[in-house]
């Protein structure tokens, strides 16, 4: 759904009341008011209270047309599988229920687009890499962690949302607009090292929309994406490193080697091994045992959002991981309702959300006012 501001201006006069009434009425400037109807979109709030006054439901003042509002990813899934219709319906449903949201907040007005010479090229690729890991503040030879991957995306200006994925999205992760922000929803039951690379390749894609596409499938975008999102992960002088610390071993000692080297920085073993090969190429290490015994040991992304049962900490953890999205949440938490917290942010009890929504309502800067 797509504001119409200028709307405000036609039902306004068919009630009989000038715009500067209304902008006295909502507690605002008329030059606010002006920015509305040229398309900016109220706060919650000042939503709420308009349509109060001038008595419309909020829907009367958007578009009908939820392709305008939502692009549904056409990314490809796990395993290399592609977005069915299926999926993509599924996929349009969990973004339908964020509507609201994001049709009452601004947003970042200028968002960060990487753009190269050539497009595709291994350079190009490289160029991009160095671009996003310098944005993150990650060290230069370190490889990616969870908590850099979502400082990453806090900075391209995405709202990542945790949620629960019905089986029909095959997807540790996927990317979509809604509203035209930037939005990276991820399944709870990822764990952390299966998550940084798919959300690397999303937030390649988010510094890319703007040059795409006709909204189809497209596998050499998706590769050079995977292209871009391995350099990222993981810089040549962390892989040079690795692999000149366990070419001269047995392979029983570098598998061990590798793994140690998996654990301490949260990376797969399939994610070091095919960085290798990309200096080394006939370097090959059967790893599948180790690897399924590394991810015993490591938490998912839900494990961790939802480690203890307390709001205040729950609230810590979201404002580390998902800044951007836990902002907006806060700035219209006063019109939502505790079913609806909990909904948006994919929590199981309703007394939690009302937790939560104490402790929103009292960090609040109006609160404080």
């Amino acid at each position: 759904m797509k504001w119409e501001g200028v709307k405000l201006k036609e039902i306004a006069k068919g009630r009989k009341l000038s715009l500067q009434n209304l902008a006295d009425q909502v507690g605002v400037s008329r030059q606010t008011v002006n920015d509305w109807i040229r398309g900016q979109i109220p706060k919650g709030n000042h939503l709420l209270l308009l349509c109060k006054l001038l008595a419309v439901n909020p829907n009367s003042l958007f578009s009908d047309d939820l392709k305008d509002a939502i692009s549904v990813p056409t990314h490809r899934q796990r395993m290399h599988s592609k977005i069915t219709e299926s999926t993509q319906k599924a996929a349009l449903e969990f973004s339908r229920e964020y509507l609201n949201i994001f049709k009452n907040s601004r947003g970042s007005e200028i968002l960060p687009v990487i753009r190269t010479q050539d497009g595709r090229g291994l350079d190009d690729a490289k160029k991009i890499a160095e671009k996003l890991r310098e944005l993150s503040g990650i060290p230069e030879d370190k490889p990616f962690d969870y908590k850099h991957t979502f400082k990453l995306a806090e900075e391209l200006g995405i709202y990542v949302i945790f949620r629960d994925f019905p089986v029909s999205i095959k997807s540790y992760a996927f990317y979509t607009r809604i509203c035209g922000h930037r939005v990276v929803f991820i399944n709870n039951s990822t764990n952390i090292i299966d998550l940084i690379f798919p959300l690397l390749h999303e937030s390649v894609h988010a510094v890319r929309d703007e040059v795409s596409s006709e909204g189809e499938y497209d596998e050499n975008e998706e590769a050079f994406c995977d292209l871009v999102a391995g350099f990222i992960q993981f810089p040549l002088s962390y892989v040079e490193f690795v692999y000149n610390t366990i070419k001269n071993l047995d392979q029983p000692q570098q598998i061990n080697t590798l793994k140690n080297f998996a654990s301490t920085y949260s990376h797969s073993l399939y994610g070091i091994v095919k960085a290798i090969k990309t200096i080394k190429s006939d370097f090959e290490l059967q790893v599948g045992g180790a690897d399924a015994n590394l991810r015993k040991q490591i938490p998912t992304i839900g494990e961790i959002i939802f480690a203890r049962d307390d709001a205040r900490k729950f609230l810590q953890t979201m404002g580390t991981l998902s800044k951007n999205f836990l902002n907006i949440v806060s700035e219209q938490i006063e019109s939502l309702s505790n079913r609806k917290l909990a909904e948006i942010l994919g929590i199981e009890s309703e007394l939690d959300a009302k937790e939560i929504k104490t402790e929103l309502l009292r960090s609040s800067p109006t609160s404080q006012n």
